[in-house]
């Protein structure tokens, strides 16, 4: 009788620790391979779908860039300033050296407008955001005039990108 529950208790035994136990093992490691992997795949939609954004992005920058061929930076500037303010708060237009990155010319000018009023500055970045150009601001200092606060100086740098000829 005591054999016969030793070999009982034995075999229990081997089959938990044969058989049961390195199948709940594989188990555990394959539900977290496969929870590894579902989050891998989210990451690659995620990707996906900024990949399918950033090309949306490029193909409207193409359009911009083909649609700006006679595209002046700093006759735009002069036009808008007259539009917004007058030709007394324009200081300077000062064209910075054409820089080049392997298809793409990318022309800069520092403007400084003085004594403008706020509205006026935002109508004049409004206007420049919504150019038919492709421009970018890459610099914008404002300061309020000592002698009247309401007042404001402004220097922006703006880059106008075409392709290379």
């Amino acid at each position: 009788m005591f054999v016969l529950g030793g070999g009982a208790v034995l075999l229990t035994l081997i089959l938990i620790m044969g058989v049961i136990m390195p199948y709940r093992n594989s188990m555990a490691l394959m539900d977290t391979k496969i929870s590894s992997r579902q989050r891998q795949l989210e990451k690659v939609q995620d990707l996906r779908q900024e990949y399918l954004l950033l090309q949306s992005r490029l193909a409207v920058a193409e359009e911009q860039m083909s649609a700006s061929e006679g595209f002046s930076l700093l006759s735009f500037v002069e036009s808008v300033t007259l539009r917004v303010a007058s030709k007394e708060n324009l200081v300077y237009m000062r064209p910075q050296p054409v820089s080049t990155q392997g298809e793409l010319r990318e022309e800069s000018a520092e403007i400084k407008l003085e004594k403008i009023r706020l509205d006026q500055l935002v109508r004049f970045l409004y206007s420049l955001e919504s150019a038919e150009g492709n421009l970018q601001m890459k610099n914008l200092r404002i300061k309020t005039r000592f002698e009247d606060k309401s007042l404001l100086d402004a220097v922006l740098t703006i880059s106008s990108y075409r392709r290379n000829a």
